[in-house]
């Protein structure tokens, strides 16, 4: 077994529901260490601890898995967002660990997107797209909320959205081009444009 193989999970009673999550998260494993085109149903059972049969209960094939892997990453970051934005701290911290939780869901999937973004798939781009939609909108509603008492500048809702897609530019272009990422420099350096644009002007 290679160094970068994932460890084999010893095999438990699950739920339907347990047993599809763990499918998920070794199809995780597995296409970010192995690279979808070698990796195999068989090595996903392995890491999984799970009857390669068991697999094709839930998915038909690898390309399949991978769009639930996909999918199940990417609505991760519209989960990230509702949770953080429903906390109760304030506007500048809850931006601050917003940050913090999206870049850290990134960084720690790189391999994954690498391995989506080089197939080309356009269903599973376009997913992401229309998350990062509903993610931008969510987080450009809570800014405009504190516009009015003055926490943030009058043209922050706006700000936000450049601010975002930038930063998913940058992303995209560090993982596409196996760049090494640094979640913390990559979040400091997030959280201190944040602050420059969207705070209100003397």
């Amino acid at each position: 077994m290679s160094a970068r193989t994932p460890a084999r999970r010893r095999r438990v009673t699950m739920s339907p529901e347990d047993r599809r999550e763990a499918i998920l998260q070794a199809g995780t494993e597995v296409f970010s260490t192995t690279g979808f085109a070698k990796a195999t149903m068989a090595e996903v059972a392995r890491a999984g601890g799970i009857a390669q049969g068991t697999i094709y209960l839930y998915f038909e094939s690898k390309e399949h898995l991978l769009a639930a892997v996909w999918e199940r990453y990417v609505e991760g970051i519209l989960e990230i967002a509702d949770r953080v934005l429903a906390g109760d701290g304030s506007r500048w911290s809850t931006l601050d660990e917003l940050w913090a939780a999206l870049l850290d869901h990134a960084v720690r999937n790189a391999e994954l997107h690498r391995t989506v973004y080089g197939s080309a798939n356009a269903k599973a781009l376009e997913l992401c797209k229309d998350i990062n939609r509903r993610v931008i909108d969510r987080i450009g509603d809570f800014v405009a909320e504190g516009v009015p008492d003055g926490t943030f500048a009058p043209d922050a809702p706006t700000a936000f959205r450049i601010v975002y897609h930038g930063v998913d530019g940058l992303l995209d272009e560090l993982i596409a081009t196996g760049a090494e990422l640094d979640a913390v420099d990559l979040t400091k350096r997030t959280q201190d444009l944040t602050r420059r644009t969207l705070s209100p002007r003397p």
